[in-house]
């Protein structure tokens, strides 16, 4: 139980990383151009990859139960 919520919490943190800095100038001294979109596309899919583990972990706990 406490896997699902911390993989929750971190689709949230890493998404919402993500649209900050796709959105805002945060790290904009550090990260420009290519490497900007490279990291947004990094953070996006990780999160991606998260949630699909997740789904996979709930699907299995309930068929299990």
């Amino acid at each position: 139980m406490i896997s699902f919520w911390f993989g929750l919490v971190m689709i949230l943190v890493v998404t919402g990383l993500a649209l900050a800095v796709m959105f805002t100038d945060i790290l904009d001294d550090r990260l420009y151009g290519n490497k900007r979109i490279f990291f947004v596309v990094l953070l996006l899919a990780y999160a991606v990859y998260r949630a699909y583990r997740l789904y996979q972990v709930k699907k299995l706990n309930d068929g299990n139960v």
